[in-house]
């Protein structure tokens, strides 16, 4: 099966191109065309500067929140899931409160009592907490690891046993990569999320290589 994988901990890192050193006669007398550049670049960023701060910071919407503690440096729970969770929760409960509030004869001619309309509208709320738990995944990275929850249970992982994290093919959840050729789904990142799971697998890449960097294996 395809997989798109976004970090992985031993894929190693990149150097930086190294620059040319200048000789001693180009380091005292530096050309018009190095002036005009260097003038260019000081406007440029001056400019840049206003705007970054006269401009709405809207890239914030699309940004994981963090977690509240200092104990996490990054916290993600799926966004359109939860809303579609609530908003089918509440449809469900609505559904059966005021079918048990108004159905009190049936099609066959039963008669409905209270216990029964009572129990219709029981079972409706059930029905929607039931639909709830979808809103409980989330996962949370910090130093001492990562926090994966799904519909049940909280998983804690160290960062000696995780490899990195993936999308598979065709899947609506990223992947937490351990060792041993084990993974773990992270419903709290989805594909449906789009600009939002995107920042929040390069956060998590981001920490992944600070966290492992002093112990890559």
């Amino acid at each position: 099966m395809p997989v798109v994988r976004i970090w992985k901990r031993d894929g190693g890192a990149e150097e930086p191109p190294r620059r040319k050193r200048p000789s001693a006669t180009e380091s005292t007398q530096p050309s018009a065309t190095e002036s005009k550049a260097g003038e260019t670049a000081v406007s440029g960023t001056e400019t840049a500067g206003a705007q970054a701060k006269s401009a709405p910071e809207a890239s914030e919407e699309n940004e994981p929140p963090a977690s509240s503690g200092a104990e996490w440096d990054l916290e993600v729970r799926p966004q359109h899931a939860i809303m579609t969770a609530r908003i089918v929760a509440a449809l469900l409960a609505l559904v059966f409160i005021i079918a048990g509030i108004f159905l009190r004869h049936g099609s066959t001619g039963v008669n409905f009592r209270l216990a029964d309309q009572l129990g219709l509208a029981v079972f409706g709320l059930l029905l929607g907490g039931g639909v709830l738990l979808l809103t409980r995944p989330r996962v949370r990275v910090g130093k001492r690891g990562v926090v994966v929850r799904n519909i049940l249970g909280d998983s804690e992982f160290r960062w000696q046993d995780i490899r990195g994290i993936s999308f598979a093919d065709k899947k609506s959840w990223a992947r937490l990569e351990l060792v041993h050729d084990e993974y773990v789904p992270m419903m709290a990142i989805r594909t449906n999320d789009k600009l939002r799971a995107a920042s929040a697998m390069d956060r998590f890449r981001e920490l992944g290589a600070k966290y492992t960097a002093g112990n890559p294996s």
